[in-house]
């Protein structure tokens, strides 16, 4: 009777996992940010999108498994009272386990955006300073003007 309701705890710890892991990159990129370490943040972004992308495709099994347990329009503070009761407490845990590592996630990725969004302003403060108008582009745009070898992308790769 427990069998249909473990696949979706198993599926609601490792949303938790994925959460703390892009949780641990968001800090990783206010460390890059604070040493001005664009290439550390590029690989950082990097490791966050592949995890985006595992994301999606836990999405449609979360959706698909909700439907199979007939739970879809149950919010996750109620899972546990809608699972039988020799696995409730675990519903519970694995519910609280996700909204806490969702939380955590929060607060590093708001932390690493506004520490993004200070650099940048900070950038243009000087290109202003220098006086460049920021929105004119990046610069590279003149006829012989090449981007550092490091920041090129060989798409035929």
């Amino acid at each position: 009777m427990d069998a249909p309701f473990l696949p979706y705890l198993q599926l609601l710890r490792e949303l938790a996992g994925k959460l703390d892991q892009l949780g641990q990159y968001a800090q990783e990129k206010i460390t890059a940010v604070g040493n001005d370490d664009l290439l550390a943040l590029d690989e950082v972004l990097k490791k966050e999108q592949v995890v985006g992308l595992s994301l999606r495709g836990l999405e449609q099994k979360r959706k698909t498994l909700l439907e199979q347990l007939k739970l879809s329009d149950v919010p996750l503070s109620e899972l546990s009272k809608h699972y039988p009761d020799s696995l409730a407490m675990e519903a519970k845990e694995a519910a609280e386990t996700l909204r806490h590592s969702y939380r955590m996630y929060r607060g590093h990725a708001d932390a690493a955006r506004n520490s993004l969004e200070l650099n940048l302003h900070q950038i243009e403060k000087v290109i202003t300073a220098a006086g460049i108008d920021p929105a004119a582009g990046s610069g590279y745009d003149a006829p012989g003007v090449e981007p550092p070898k490091n920041m090129k992308s060989d798409f035929r790769a």
